[in-house]
């Protein structure tokens, strides 16, 4: 069963300001002359947000995953964004440390999201006495202005070309549209859009 969910993302301002103090950014460098200036700068963009995701609970053998490379008996299917508005404010940014910040502050909003997905559906599951293992990444944002976050890079990944390949087909079949979400000339639109894949299993000792 398809199912098409809006949410709210909350502004996890100390740790983006941890992540940040981690990477070394200059604040000064980036154009905010103290903590509160970045702050406003945050929540601009955490304002702009505009998350939605639609997934779909799929049993049995798949087409699509098993031309993946995934043999799954039992999965959620989710296509997720951040919305295209929060594109658009990102691609007003000229200064090159604030483009760092603001790619910094977008990993943890889309960590967030994607944790909240994972609970979603892990509740879905235990509904049905299963439980859910790690997710695994069909399509991701391309970071340019900073490293790829842990929580994609120790995911496991699905090759690019051979996910290219299917996204039309996935994305067809969960109607991203209802979302926003589109495949436009080999690309996820908006950018800030992930798809992903969380396999289901019976919980221990249940037979």
């Amino acid at each position: 069963m398809r199912k098409i969910r809006k949410f709210k993302i909350t502004l996890h301002y100390k740790e983006i300001l941890r992540r940040l103090r981690g990477a070394g950014i200059d604040l000064r460098a980036a154009g905010f002359n103290d903590e509160s200036e970045l702050a406003v700068f945050l929540t601009s963009l955490h304002a702009a947000l505009e998350p939605g995701v639609v997934y779909e609970f799929l049993e049995g053998q798949n087409m699509e995953l098993n031309g993946l490379g995934l043999d799954y008996k039992m999965s959620s299917l989710c296509a997720l964004t951040l919305g295209g508005k929060i594109d658009e404010e990102i691609a007003k940014i000229i200064n090159p440390q604030a483009l760092v910040i603001a790619n910094i502050a977008l990993m943890e909003f889309l960590r967030t999201a994607i944790m909240f997905m994972a609970d979603v559906v892990n509740d879905d599951a235990k509904k049905e006495e299963f439980e859910t293992e790690n997710y695994t990444i069909i399509a991701v944002p391309q970071f340019n202005y900073s490293n790829q976050p842990k929580f994609i890079r120790e995911a496991k990944q699905i090759e690019v070309a051979l996910a290219k390949e299917l996204l039309p087909v996935l994305l067809d079949r969960l109607n991203g549209a209802k979302v926003g979400i589109k495949y436009q000339e080999g690309q996820l639109v908006p950018k800030n859009t992930i798809v992903f894949v969380i396999p289901w299993k019976k919980k221990k000792g249940k037979k």
